[in-house]
């Protein structure tokens, strides 16, 4: 399954892509790939639970 994450908080939309075979695979993908973009575009949320980051990711995730 491919999973994407959109960014669009404050800038142009940066969309992160995973192939996963699970839920939590992708959103270790995920947040793997997102995490230079958290700490560069978002300094306010580098300090958020990890539960907190992925809840952010899953409630506005695709599935496709």
């Amino acid at each position: 399954m491919t999973y994407t994450f959109t960014c669009d908080q404050g800038h142009e939309p940066v969309t992160f892509t995973a192939v996963a075979d699970s839920d939590e695979e992708a959103l270790e993908k995920i947040m793997a790939q997102a995490g230079p973009h958290v700490a560069s575009a978002h300094p306010d949320m580098a300090n958020m639970s990890e539960e907190d980051t992925k809840n952010m990711i899953t409630s506005a995730w695709k599935k496709e």
